[in-house]
């Protein structure tokens, strides 16, 4: 189920999948207005905190030696880019592109935040 191109194959990841987008929008629609408009976060992840816990996260050291990340020694600030597909510095926006990897044309966070949209037009009963 790693690889985008053919997961989308996979039974298991079709019906989580569809799961998911059920439960995000039954969130949705407590709300529909602010729900569809409100968004941000990060979207870039500091290497210098990694995933805790993870194999490649501050508590495990692989792959970098002595347990060092690149641009973390001595307390050094991890360069951020100033621009992060369609978003300003590491902020997350709703012109915050996604890579469909090359199965259909990219599209924006604003573009599939509303299942009724033109893109998505699917609804649930």
């Amino acid at each position: 189920m790693a690889n985008p191109i053919s997961s989308p194959g996979d039974p298991i990841f079709y019906l989580h999948h569809t799961y998911l987008d059920k439960v995000w929008w039954g969130w949705q629609a407590l709300n529909l207005p602010a729900r569809l408009s409100d968004i941000t976060g990060r979207n870039v992840q500091d290497p210098c905190v990694g995933f805790p816990g993870a194999p490649n996260g501050p508590n495990n050291t692989f792959p970098f030696p002595n347990g060092t990340f690149p641009g973390c020694a001595n307390n050094t600030t991890p360069v951020i880019p100033q621009s992060v597909d369609g978003d300003p510095g590491n902020v997350t926006t709703l012109n915050h592109v996604l890579n469909m990897f090359g199965i259909v044309s990219n599209a924006t966070i604003r573009d599939v935040t509303d299942i009724r949209s033109e893109l998505l037009c699917y609804e649930y009963v």
